[in-house]
């Protein structure tokens, strides 16, 4: 098979990972915090390193690292928890994933805040000078982008949209689920949280993933249970990171994860994947019924990236590919319902992703390549 779904998660993982995933179920599967064995404190000090290394990329503190089993859940802790007003301003951009709008959605109907998109350029997709005066006229109460779009690989100019926003003490959160530990320039400048994902751009497995928390905003808890300590307390700690991480860690995941973040920095693997998107762009603007989405400066795309072949549906396209030529690519709206108005693929239902990795060749592309040529 010739994998090129990586957005959703990627694969393989590096050997090493499979490696300590292997050992940590055979030997490390203990319920870290909860026991005074020899056993129970090795995983807590793994996991303790886990917490570090992490931290390590944007130069934090470690018990600013909350744990938890995906990015939804993460972004749901966030959005659920910050304290909500009749009114208030929530902005977000055309590229959000349904781990970011479903929550919103449900506070919209239950506190009646306003859910605004942010004006990008159609040609550029840079964001639009209109943004200053959006803010001045309903002034932010929360931000929210992602780092790099699921479903174009396009990276925002979060960097700028936080700045502007910070102005009027907005809560910044960003999702960067499909960039963190690769990207080289995630700051957390104006940043509130940073969300991140084990089993996509850390190469880890699922079941790990989490948020930083990068200031001094209060989040209600929204989840409640054991935490191995103060157990006669029937209330939730408040110390972080404890206070969001109830009930037992994916200690397996989370020791896979430690292994894939030392591999990642060793590992140029951004710079694979640009040279990668690249020639896949090359190649596919050469077939005269492919159309590519992709801005004015297409190297703004890393990564990933949407296509559709005219007189096809992203289905047919995905299902051929699949079944004759055993190419796996992510077919339809890719739970990001704003962005294929903004790109104008609604027509078609969607896109057919491709989305590479650091372990896909020039060849695979070459595959692919022939294969839509077929068409």
């Amino acid at each position: 098979m010739i994998y090129l779904d990586n957005a959703a998660t990627t694969y393989p993982k590096p050997e090493c990972v499979y490696e300590a995933v292997d050992k940590a179920n055979r030997e490390m599967a203990f319920n870290s915090g909860r026991g005074s064995y020899k056993k129970a404190k090795e995983v807590s000090i793994k996991i303790d390193e886990t917490r570090e290394l992490l931290a390590e990329i944007i130069k934090t503190n470690k018990n600013n690292v909350i744990f938890k089993t995906s990015s939804t859940s993460a972004l749901n802790n966030i959005i659920l928890g910050l304290e909500w007003n009749e009114g208030d301003n929530v902005y977000i951009s055309p590229f959000e994933h349904n781990s970011v709008i479903r929550p919103l959605e449900y506070i919209k109907k239950t506190y009646n805040i306003n859910v605004i998109i942010l004006p990008f350029d159609k040609t550029t997709w840079e964001i639009s000078e209109e943004m200053s005066d959006m803010f001045a006229l309903k002034k932010p109460k929360c931000v929210i982008c992602s780092s790099k779009s699921n479903v174009t690989g396009f990276k925002l100019p979060v960097k700028e949209i936080f700045k502007e926003a910070k102005k009027y003490n907005s809560i910044n959160i960003l999702d960067a689920s499909q960039s963190f530990g690769i990207d080289k320039n995630i700051s957390k400048e104006n940043t509130d949280f940073i969300v991140f994902a084990g089993h996509k751009s850390l190469y880890a497995t699922f079941g790990v993933a989490g948020f930083i928390k990068l200031s001094n905003v209060n989040l209600k808890i929204t989840e409640f249970g054991g935490t191995g300590s103060d157990s006669l307390n029937p209330n939730m700690p408040t110390e972080m990171p404890t206070a969001y991480e109830s009930g037992s860690k994916n200690v397996v995941a989370i020791l896979g994860l430690n292994e894939s973040l030392k591999w990642l920095k060793e590992t140029e693997v951004e710079q694979k994947e640009e040279e990668l998107t690249k020639y896949l762009y090359e190649e596919l603007t050469k077939i005269p019924k492919v159309i590519v989405y992709v801005p004015s400066e297409p190297e703004k795309c890393v990564g990933i990236l949407s296509i559709n072949v005219e007189g096809y549906t992203p289905d047919d396209v995905a299902s051929i590919l699949d079944e004759e030529f055993d190419i796996a690519v992510r077919k339809g709206y890719h739970c990001s319902p704003f962005i294929h108005d903004f790109i104008g693929s609604r027509e078609f239902n969607g896109t057919i992703r491709i989305s590479l990795n650091y372990f896909n060749r020039k060849d695979d592309i070459d595959k692919l390549i022939e294969a839509l040529k077929s068409l």
